[in-house]
């Protein structure tokens, strides 16, 4: 009768234990890991170029220090991508303030301008570029975009991705990627592979369907970027990075509270948002309009 009594008093006390301990040790599990990765597009020399420039994708070249120095002082860690990669395999545990910072399409800038800062405080940054844009010999290509000697110059800061051959281009409004059909689409991954051996991919203007993922997976690409705003987490899929397009009208305050996780209610990652044409054409042309201007300033 006693040992019954003792073994019910036993049982009891670890029920009431276990009960009692139970919320703290689940208030006491890790928070997810959030990643923010950011996207650059080119540079201006000062705030006035950037006005006059009047694109989406334009940064001044002091908002982007002021932001290198506060991840700088603020201890963050920038991932190579192959971190991330083996992040989203579940090999890698990122350090607390880790961040990833990517470019795209090629400018000549990010060399002139952004390459600096990045190496005076030890940053690490993915440019994807496009890979007609760093064999042209045309004149204002030449003037604007990274050659391919400089992807072997710079490796010291940068590594190099792939934004396509020669398919960042619209037609009637439309990403042509999405119009191209798979030979072509294979055409155009084949000749950009042997420039650019690299297994990470952003989707010009972001956009992108089934048929490209099976197209990247066939190439054996590791990861592929969008241009959707979220961050990035165990659960993420490798061929849907969200990233946070970071421009001149990103004031200082939102780019803290992306960098540090806390913009998640405004930034939400949806794998149906699509982006849609209309918003395709006016960043084209936006763009288009920022490339003459630097052209006709610098003669």
């Amino acid at each position: 009768m006693k040992k019954r009594l003792l073994i019910f008093l036993l049982t009891l006390i670890f029920f009431i234990d276990t009960i009692t301990f139970l919320p703290l040790y689940t208030l006491a599990q890790p928070k997810q890991i959030k990643i923010p990765v950011l996207v650059y597009h080119y540079f201006a020399k000062d705030s006035k170029e950037a006005q006059e420039c009047n694109s989406s994708a334009v940064v001044d070249i002091q908002n982007f220090e002021k932001q290198m120095e506060y991840l700088y002082k603020n201890n963050f860690k920038t991932l190579t991508m192959e971190e991330l990669y083996k992040f989203l395999k579940g090999e890698y545990i990122p350090p607390k303030k880790a961040i990833v910072i990517t470019m795209d399409d090629g400018y000549k800038n990010n060399i002139t301008l952004a390459y600096p800062i990045l190496k005076r405080y030890g940053f690490k940054a993915c440019i994807f570029v496009v890979g007609k844009f760093l064999i042209s010999k045309n004149t204002s290509n030449e003037f604007e975009y990274l050659s391919l000697e400089d992807t072997f110059k710079y490796t010291d800061v940068f590594e190099f991705g792939s934004h396509t051959y020669d398919m960042h281009r619209l037609l009637n409004g439309i990403p042509i990627l999405l119009q191209a059909n798979m030979l072509d689409i294979i055409f155009d991954f084949v000749n950009n592979q042997m420039l650019i051996n690299s297994p990470y991919f952003a989707y010009p203007f972001g956009a992108y369907d089934e048929r490209v993922i099976e197209v990247l997976k066939s190439f054996n690409y590791k990861l592929a970027f969008t241009t959707k705003k979220g961050y990035v987490t165990s659960s993420t899929n490798p061929y849907e990075i969200p990233r946070f397009t970071i421009s001149q009208k990103t004031t200082f305050d939102q780019f803290a509270k992306i960098v540090n996780g806390e913009y998640l209610d405004n930034y939400v990652h949806s794998p149906n948002n699509k982006n849609s044409k209309q918003k395709q054409s006016v960043k084209a042309l936006t763009d288009n309009k920022c490339k003459k201007y630097l052209l006709q300033k610098k003669g």
